[in-house]
């Protein structure tokens, strides 16, 4: 039996979807789940806060577990696996029946020249460039592979995903921290892009951050995302 928070089946239950959508729609789909949950839209006292903060943190769980699958078979859990390319392993298969078919004319000849002679000492340099432009290709596209950074590792915040943090560990007393009367492109410089960005309100996952005036007038710093502050709320 799968474990919590790789309980894929649950997973899908909740995003409503089917194992075999698109990376974007079950982005798309998680992220709509997550704002669902905000724990300061779905204020109804600490007993539900509670249990919309366990909800919450097991659906990151489970999604952080889909992720991880994906990078590691290019799929989604569930999902048919992709179908492989032939049109490169026919190539390969006809560059193959070449270079045999060289061996067996040059074998063939012994120590008569044939008219077929000439074509197939000329047909060998050509499987043999081709060959080396195979190889040559496969090695730029692995380096340009290794170069390319992986879209699903960049900093959660940017994508609109929350962070899936281990440990709370409250900002050391002398870093910057947030303030009232701050202006955004301070609040940018210690905090971040946000997640999600209004007129008078940045969410950093289910944390945020409100604006009057393009000055700070309060926050909320959710456990599962802390804000760079030394409080959940500022001082009354």
């Amino acid at each position: 039996m799968l474990a919590d928070e790789t309980d894929f089946i649950d997973l899908y239950g909740k995003l409503r979807l089917e194992p075999d959508c698109s990376l974007a729609e079950f982005k798309q789909a998680y992220r709509r789940h997550v704002s669902a949950w905000h724990p300061d839209r779905r204020s109804r006292g600490e007993r539900a806060d509670a249990l919309a903060a366990r909800r919450l943190q097991r659906l990151m769980a489970q999604y952080s577990a889909a992720m991880d699958f994906h990078r590691q078979h290019g799929r989604l859990p569930g999902a048919p696996p992709p179908k492989p390319a032939s049109s490169c392993g026919s190539a390969l298969a006809r560059d193959s029946e070449a270079s045999q078919e060289n061996v067996a004319v040059n074998r063939g000849a012994g120590s008569v020249e044939s008219s077929a002679s000439p074509i197939a000492r000329k047909r060998a340099p050509t499987s043999e460039r081709r060959w080396l432009l195979v190889a040559g290709l496969v090695v730029v596209g692995l380096g340009v592979w290794a170069l390319v950074p992986d879209p699903d590792r960049v900093d959660p915040s940017v994508e609109g995903v929350p962070e899936v943090v281990a440990d709370v560990v409250a900002p050391a007393a002398d870093a910057a921290s947030l303030a009232i009367g701050m202006k955004d492109n301070e609040v940018t410089a210690i905090e971040g892009e946000p997640t999600l960005r209004s007129a008078d309100r940045w969410e950093y996952g289910p944390s945020w951050v409100r604006f009057e005036g393009g000055s700070v007038v309060d926050w909320y710093s959710s456990p599962l995302r802390t804000l760079h502050v030394r409080s959940s709320h500022p001082p009354r």
